[in-house]
């Protein structure tokens, strides 16, 4: 399976650019640079933030959308690290999945669309 990675720009050259992924509060590890290919991107400019899957940017990302998916995978990455009791794993997923957490239930645009129309079977 592959992840889509939030990074930030740092500088435009040709058809690359050079980003790092920014560590989220309290991560003990540095900010990590890469090139990333922005091919599939048009018009990436210094600052923006990217969803990078494997090297190759595939969307732009605005920075709180960029933010709440850094949150989300450091949840992920200290659940898996770290043996934990199950009222410290609720906290690591309220944090890192807030805006899911906060929010009700939804379909995807496809699934409400078919819903609305008063579909009730594939």
């Amino acid at each position: 399976m592959c992840l889509g990675i939030p990074m930030k720009v740092l500088r435009c050259e040709g058809s690359m650019a050079l980003c790092m992924v920014e560590p989220t509060p309290g991560q003990q590890q540095s900010a990590r640079q890469e090139q990333v290919d922005t091919m599939l991107v048009i018009d990436v400019q210094e600052g923006d933030y990217l969803l990078v899957f494997m090297g190759m940017a595939r969307a732009r990302m605005e920075p709180e959308e960029a933010r709440k998916l850094q949150e989300a995978l450091q949840a992920l990455a200290t659940l898996a690290a770290t043996p934990v009791d199950a009222g410290v794993a609720q906290q690591i997923v309220t944090h890192g999945f807030a805006d899911l957490c906060d929010a009700p239930p939804r379909l995807p645009p496809h699934l409400q669309a078919a819903f609305d129309a008063g579909l009730t079977e594939a």
